[in-house]
């Protein structure tokens, strides 16, 4: 028996709500108080094709249904990539060798969970037979729990991004410089809503992750989609996010976004072992310079 996305994310959904206020918790009263304010906001679902876009006029957020299962099903290939990199990269011998590969498409069904993703970005498709729906009410000790956990954190950077352009009544109607200066300041407001009072543990860490979890589904957007007219590309947008990442030189956010950026993005190229993390997370990035030239 298939079922729609929208059956599919609609727990998914109704969780959403909170994600604004979740994401960063030490912010939420502000949050309340100084963006959202009195105004009356919401948070609207769309059948539309996997995206996700703010309409300032009406103070509202939209969620397409397709976005949330693409954005979802990414977040369970980004999870088991991170989890499994990091088991084999600390196995013994690991260190002395000149590259190590991950094939998403040979374990736990990552391979179909990610090109399902991407065919989201072309049109609403009904939730394959074959893959398990989305628990939004899963405990987070288990892997969907971690799953949701991951996917929320990534769609909390994209509607932190998207209630900027609300707050900051930002228009679509404007010389193409001017679009291009609004989408830099929502990408700056969303990081630093998260990142800057985050701290320096494994919360910071965390963060990091998701807000490259988020980039990759913006990749992987462009890859299948081709760059837009209104937005930067998002190699440009990955060079000033990162300026915000406060890391030592053994992040495990760092490292663990590099595992992800690299085998979605770049499958094909064999992967140096770097000295340490954040070596190899910006190894990564100047592939993603080739990758994505602007």
């Amino acid at each position: 028996m298939t079922i729609t996305t929208e059956e599919a994310t609609q727990g998914l959904f109704k969780l959403a709500q909170r994600v604004p206020f979740n994401i960063a918790p030490e912010k939420s009263e502000r949050l309340a108080a100084d963006i959202f304010g009195s105004g009356k906001w919401t948070i609207r679902p769309s059948r539309t094709e996997a995206n996700f876009y703010a309409v300032p006029q009406e103070t509202a957020l939209y969620l397409p249904y397709a976005g949330l299962a693409s954005l979802w099903c990414l977040s369970h290939v980004a999870l088991h990539l991170s989890d499994i990199a990091s088991q084999i990269q600390r196995e013994p011998g690991t260190r002395k060798a000149t590259s190590f590969e991950i094939d998403p498409a040979a374990v736990l069904q990552l391979g179909e969970h990610l090109a399902y993703a991407r065919i989201l970005f072309h049109h609403d498709q009904e939730w394959p037979s074959n893959l398990a729906t989305p628990d939004a009410t899963a405990p987070l000790q288990t892997e969907q729990g971690l799953v949701n956990n991951l996917f929320f954190g990534a769609l909390g950077w994209i509607m932190l991004h998207e209630i900027a352009h609300v707050h900051h009544r930002d228009e679509a109607v404007i010389p193409h410089d001017q679009l291009v200066k609004q989408e830099y300041r929502a990408d700056d407001f969303a990081t630093r809503w998260i990142l800057d009072e985050a701290g320096a543990g494994l919360e910071n860490e965390n963060r990091i992750l998701m807000i490259c979890v988020a980039l990759t589904w913006l990749f992987l957007h462009e890859r299948v989609k081709g760059k837009g007219s209104t937005h930067p590309a998002t190699i440009l947008r990955l060079r000033e996010v990162v300026q915000h990442f406060k890391t030592s030189d053994r992040s495990l956010g760092l490292e663990n976004s590099g595992y992800v950026l690299k085998v979605i993005l770049d499958p094909e190229t064999n992967s140096p072992v770097q000295g340490d993390p954040k070596e190899f997370f910006f190894w990564v990035a100047s592939r993603l310079e080739i990758l994505f030239p602007v």
